[in-house]
Parts: C-alpha cells; structure tokens; sequence
C-alpha cells in the first residue's frame, strides 16, 4: 500500500523541508498500524540523492511544485513527480533530451505531452537513484503512447498517473503495481 500526502501551503525546501516528510511517514506508519518512532528519524541522501529514512523500512519520494508539495510513502521503492505546465522551450529541451518516441508524443501532443514524459523521467529517476537523463528507457512507445512499464537492468518499473488538475502533471514509478491512496497532510 502506498500514500501520496498533499500539502497545499508554505514548505522549506532541501533538508529544511524534511519535517514534512517526517510528517508524512509518520501519518503513514499509523494509518497503517506500523509502530516506527519518527520523532527522530534521520533522513540522509545515497551518492545520487535519493533520499531515505535511517532504520525505518519504508520508502517516499517528494516532489513540488509552486504552491503544492506532495510526498508517496510506501512499503517499495518508488519514485513521485509533480510538474506545473509552463511556457518553456519544450521543443528544444525534448529534441536534446528525449528518445525519438518521446519526441514523437511531444510533437503529438505539444506541451502538456512534454509534460507528461517528463514527470514520468523525474519519477524513474527518483525510484531507481539514478541521475536525470542519464541512460534509460523510453517512457513513450512507438505507436505514439505512453508506456505503462518499461524494462531496466532486467527490472520491470509501473508509472501510475495521478490526475491533479488541468494545468499539473503528476506520476510514480514503482517496482511494483502500487495501489495509491491520497490524503491531506
């Protein structure tokens, strides 16, 4: 079971924004009737920068953007990423840093199809440690679509798009299929 934790107001960012993911693992924990102490949980960073709890077994990703923070906690590894539509050079960006299918559902479907890959690419990079763009699976397939899985060094990852609002973008990947509960933090 995986939570996706909504917080709609002011939030430190970096290390200083750790309380709310404190917070969140916390309300994880006794939603789920898990008996961790949270009240000094260490967060500390692997060699890439993917962040984990010090001896509690549970997994998150964060992600914000403008107003909106948001944070998955799960019993798997997993990956979370919300983007706002904004002007941007999208062509551009996607001709330098997307595969040819990619590209493709760009040119398909503008710049909410920009966004769509991206937030997909943020959240594999969040759940596998690895650094954006760096060598990895195209997330759009060659009819055109988006891919529900991809293979990567002979394992299977799920994005789960999560419908936020018109103008937000918001995927997971996972290791596994996740069933995604939200709640207000």
């Amino acid at each position: 079971m995986s939570r996706i934790y909504l917080y709609d107001g002011p939030f430190e960012k970096g290390e200083a924004g750790y309380p709310l993911v404190q917070l969140a693992g916390e309300r994880y924990a006794q939603e789920m009737g898990l008996n961790y102490d949270f009240s000094s949980a260490q967060i500390c960073r692997e060699e890439k920068g993917k962040p984990y709890f010090v001896d509690i077994p549970l997994e998150f990703s964060l992600s914000h953007s403008g107003q909106m923070w948001m944070c998955i906690v799960s019993d798997s590894p997993c990956g979370l990423d919300l983007q706002q539509i904004r002007a941007c050079s999208f062509e551009a960006v996607a001709g330098r840093q997307y595969s040819e299918e990619e590209q493709h559902y760009t040119a398909l479907w503008g710049i909410e199809g920009f966004f769509d890959i991206w937030v997909r690419k943020e959240a594999f990079v969040k759940c596998t440690g690895q650094g954006l763009f760096s060598h990895m699976p195209s997330v759009a397939g060659k009819d055109g679509d988006l891919c529900r899985t991809v293979r990567w060094k002979g394992k299977q990852y799920f994005f789960t798009d999560i419908d936020i609002g018109p103008e937000l973008r918001c995927s997971v990947c996972s290791e596994k299929e996740l069933s995604i509960e939200m709640r207000l933090l």
